[in-house]
């Protein structure tokens, strides 16, 4: 449970003015609450926190007008869009966040936030530190579900393990009902603030004050600058926020889909496959290259057994970067069940696990879930098991396929898994 701070102690009213409160600091993952669940511009805590900023969208910079580069950014994830799902890995401490031109017909740059994406991005690459004293940084928030924002923290452009031309990507996408458009897709790395700023040193959190020097255009000679914000401005150094997430029991409700849309797609599959699920496997196989580009070679189906084990084998590769790397041996098993009456147990995983080698690891694909015993030993033994349940396989159909409906849906599993195919035929 987050901690929350409530509107009247962020806040100070007077005579229909509304400021922030001097002492009030950025808390990471901190929820910092609306004045009311309903949210609107005049009950919206993030325009109270961060003044002169814009009241509307996920991209909100501050003193950006006639093209000049913001003072600061504040990017508000409503977690909504599932055409374009910005992600968070709390691991890495990498932001992955998608612009905001979205509408066919217009320019990659017709939309400010691009703009900024773009001037932003190539600032980032200068070695002048006059130049980088201008990037603004940028402030994470995600709206809460009980009506405020939590804070998940301060990006700064780039990634240190990812190439820099693939910092900032534009990629072409379509909506369902039909035009093409570009957008951007951005890496941001999440900056461990642990040593705090000249201020307070060894402060993890970060002083507000420090936003209103920003926007009078002192943010870097400001006192109360993170100094691992300051040392990535003069040397390029980045310090990623990483966490060591331990493995958890995913509920069933976690592991399948939520909207009725996608749980018409998971019966649709069910149903297409249940006549020969053996078949699925070819689906199975599929979805798992879906899953990581470091696959060395697709999985190859192995011969129909009727104790199952193992219905594909592949190839991993790990230390891609080197001229040398190494692979790794990996086994897939696919189940094609119906969450309503079967869920992946113990017998499934034990089954698996014994098929798998020293240094090799398996792939576990259902249409349905790993039951809570199962999955508790799968992780109280660190088994080399992944999981892709029914819910993970529709999004990553979904991701990579743009399968996002059930006319798509029917369309992709005819064209690619026609049932009049002989076993082993390829087309």
């Amino acid at each position: 449970m987050s901690r929350v701070i409530d509107w009247k102690n962020i806040v100070e009213e007077s005579n229909g003015t509304k400021e922030r409160k001097k002492d009030i600091r950025l808390f990471l993952d901190c929820v910092y609450k609306n004045k009311t669940y309903a949210q609107n511009y005049s009950n919206d805590v993030i325009t109270v926190m961060f003044p002169g900023m814009g009241n509307q969208g996920g991209f909100r910079p501050c003193g950006a007008r006639n093209g000049a580069i913001p003072k600061y950014v504040v990017i508000y994830s409503t977690g909504k869009d599932i055409y374009w799902p910005d992600e968070l890995d709390e691991e890495l401490g990498l932001y992955t966040y998608y612009g905001d031109n979205k509408v066919p017909g217009s320019d990659l740059h017709d939309k400010k936030g691009n703009q900024i994406l773009r001037d932003v991005f190539e600032m980032s690459s200068s070695s002048d530190v006059n130049v980088r004293k201008n990037i603004p940084p940028f402030f994470l928030f995600e709206r809460d579900s009980i009506g405020g924002v939590k804070f998940r923290g301060l990006l700064v452009p780039g990634y240190n393990s990812v190439p820099s031309r693939e910092w900032l990507t534009a990629l072409w996408a379509k909506r369902d009902e039909g035009g093409r458009f570009q957008n951007y897709k951005s890496i941001f790395t999440v900056l461990d603030t642990s040593s705090g700023s000249d201020d307070k040193t060894g402060e993890a959190s970060i002083d507000m004050r420090w936003i209103d020097d920003l926007k009078d255009g002192l943010g870097f000679d400001s006192p109360y600058a993170p100094l691992a914000w300051k040392n990535w401005i003069k040397s390029n150094k980045y310090l990623p926020l990483k966490s060591n997430i331990r493995p958890r029991i995913r509920t069933k409700e976690e592991q399948l889909p939520e909207d009725s849309e996608r749980k018409k797609m998971l019966n649709m599959i069910i149903d297409y496959f249940k006549d020969d699920p053996t078949r699925f496997e070819y689906l199975a196989i599929s979805v798992v290259t879906l899953a990581d580009n470091n696959i060395l070679e697709d999985p190859i189906r192995t011969r129909s057994v009727k104790d199952g084990g193992r219905d594909g084998i592949g190839k991993y590769k790990l230390m891609n970067n080197l001229q040398t790397p190494l692979d790794v041996t990996f086994a897939v098993e696919a189940k094609c069940y119906n969450p309503n009456s079967n869920s992946v147990g113990v017998k499934e995983l034990s089954r698996l696990l014994s098929r798998i080698r020293y240094r090799q690891f398996g792939v576990m694909v259902t249409t349905s879930y790993v039951g809570p015993d199962a999955y508790k030993e799968l992780i109280a033994d660190e088994q080399p098991i992944a999981i892709i349940s029914g819910g993970d396989l529709l999004e990553l159909l979904y991701r990579f396929e743009q399968v996002n409906n059930c006319d798509s849906l029917d369309l992709y599993l005819k064209i690619n898994y026609p049932k009049d195919r002989k076993d082993g035929e390829i087309i």
